[in-house]
């Protein structure tokens, strides 16, 4: 460049020379140019292979696309996306991949990613044309079988993608209106078929729920006394239409008016019960939603008692007599205060408690003795009553009272706590009930009065009943063990019995005599049988007594 300047400056190419000149300006110019776009065009080159865009991959993935592709260690990637020729759209991301929504499926895209640095985009890859496809979809219900209540609306309530229809079978049970919501007009049964339209992105779906609308009254059940025997009788209805229980009622003497007995399932259409004097009545029940339901009770069915020639099944069967021969005397025990009178009793853990009562039969006590005999605990408790019958369950760890007496009588059962004598929890019973007792074996109950034996589970409804009429006298309180029921019952003076029923049948398996006082309640402890007596003869006053070899129950 310097030595051009030289010739210019001392007039090389002045005169005949001036074309000269210009035309060697020019090469010089263009040789320069080309030198230039030379030295461009290698270190784009070299850039270019830098920041390539390889391995791009491109997948539906429910209403979008997913794009990835080799890293290539670029500022930025710009993603265009093209339809059916049309203009494209931009999309930009930093990391080498990106999801791209879609509107629209059932089409074919093109999706090409460049790479970018400050200067723009250095190089670009395509993919092949991506076929998308529309998804299927499924319309989503709380429920597949809807009920309600005549003259009352519920909601429907169907998801989907796509405008939802809606089309009852029968408009005359059951109207829907376009939001979902469906107005009980009549008993009976209908469909709901639920339609979705097809969209931009997913299929067509039908859906189909079945809907019952239950009438606001149940008919009233025709109830009456089938199979007899000489202690049972049947009694049988028709199915109810709807109803999904029925509960049986029985009148109550003292009170004068029918009381709740046992609840059955709809499906249940016969019970049987005891040949004791009584009268029944029947309600169909059902629950709709958080509505309940009834029907009026049945007329009253009255059952007759038994032959008193059917007493005894043949008499009784002594399996033992148990007296002071074959038992021994665990403790010689008292009461709390005014509590003196000695009622029932609990094994509970290694320990023995016995509930006591005033002579009034108001005031209670639960007293704790060891099996040595040793008196451990008194806790008096207000309120408690004529405990006449109890048990201890040592899952929930609680002792159950039951108080019937002449002047108390009560369908109650209490739970306390036997360290410090609160009480936690009634429940209620079927009927009034004299005796108690956990069977820890099998986990039931076992309540007995009288004749009766019901056999009940850890919330104290009713799943068998067990009913012999050995003999008519005061039934005290009841044992349970091994599947055995065994009521204890006072005859007069010292007579008094331990009768054994099998549960799983309620066969009468025998009884213990035992010929020395005022038997109260019992239980097995060891395989040995434990009593307890009230004011027992030959001196021995209120005792808890031992068997002092263990005994087989039948």
């Amino acid at each position: 460049m310097s030595q051009l300047k030289g010739w210019l400056q001392k007039g090389l190419f002045k005169g005949r020379h001036q074309a000269l000149k210009y035309t060697a300006a020019m090469i010089f110019m263009v040789a320069a140019c080309v030198a230039t776009m030379g030295t461009l065009a290698f270190t784009s080159m070299i850039s270019t292979g830098q920041y390539e865009v390889t391995g791009l991959d491109v997948k539906q993935d429910g209403t979008g696309l997913e794009v990835n592709w080799e890293d290539a260690d670029a500022d930025g990637y710009e993603v265009f996306l093209q339809t059916n020729g049309e203009r494209p759209k931009i999309y930009r991301a930093q990391e080498p991949h990106c999801r791209i929504e879609l509107d629209v499926l059932d089409l074919e895209y093109r999706v090409t990613v460049t790479a970018v640095n400050r200067i723009g985009g250095l190089s670009a890859a395509t993919s092949d044309n991506v076929t998308t496809q529309k998804l299927e979809q499924t319309v989503e219900t709380e429920k597949d079988k809807y009920v309600g209540l005549e003259d009352k609306k519920g909601p429907l309530e169907a998801e989907a993608h796509g405008d939802i229809t809606y089309t009852s079978s029968d408009p005359s049970v059951v109207a829907v209106s376009r939001k979902g919501v469906m107005s009980y007009k009549k008993d009976g049964h209908a469909e709901v078929t639920i339609q979705v339209a097809e969209g931009d992105q997913y299929k067509a779906a039908e859906k189909t729920v079945a809907v019952t609308v239950y009438p606001d009254t149940l008919d009233t059940p025709q109830m009456k006394v089938g199979d007899k025997t000489d202690t049972t009788v049947t009694l049988r209805w028709d199915p109810v239409e709807y109803a999904k229980g029925y509960t049986l009622r029985r009148y109550d003497p003292a009170k004068k008016k029918y009381r709740d007995l046992m609840e059955f399932t709809g499906d249940t259409i016969s019970v049987e019960m005891p040949r004791d004097q009584a009268k029944y009545k029947l309600k169909a029940t059902a629950t709709v939603g958080e509505d309940q339901i009834e029907s009026e009770p049945s007329e009253a069915v009255k059952v007759k008692a038994t032959a008193a020639s059917a007493e005894s099944y043949g008499g009784s069967h002594n399996l033992m007599t148990l007296d002071g021969s074959n038992m021994e005397v665990v403790a010689h025990i008292s009461g709390s205060g005014g509590a003196s009178v000695p009622q029932s009793m609990s094994h509970v853990g290694n320990n023995y408690v016995v509930t006591y009562v005033d002579h009034g039969g108001s005031t209670g006590a639960l007293v704790t003795y060891s099996n040595q005999g040793e008196r451990l605990d008194t806790t008096g408790i207000s309120g408690m009553g004529h405990a006449n019958g109890s048990t201890y369950n040592p899952n929930t760890k609680r002792v159950y009272t039951v108080k019937t007496h002449r002047q108390i009588r009560s369908a109650e059962c209490s739970a306390y706590d036997p360290e410090t004598g609160s009480r936690e929890k009634v429940f209620q019973l079927p009927k009034v009930t004299s005796g108690i007792a956990y069977d820890w074996t099998n986990n039931k109950y076992c309540l007995s009065k009288g004749n009766e034996i019901y056999v009940c589970d850890d919330e104290f409804n009713v799943e068998k009943f067990i009913w012999k009429r050995i003999r008519y006298n005061h039934a005290q309180d009841i044992g349970a063990y091994n599947g055995v029921a065994m009521v204890c019952t006072w005859v007069a003076g010292n007579t008094s019995y331990i009768d054994l029923y099998r549960i799983s049948d309620g066969a009468y398996l025998g009884s213990y005599n035992v010929p020395i006082g005022e038997i109260e309640s019992c239980f097995v402890d060891d395989k040995h049988l434990v009593i307890l007596m009230n004011n027992g003869t030959g001196g021995m006053g209120d005792c808890i007594l031992r068997t002092v070899d263990p005994i087989a129950i039948p």
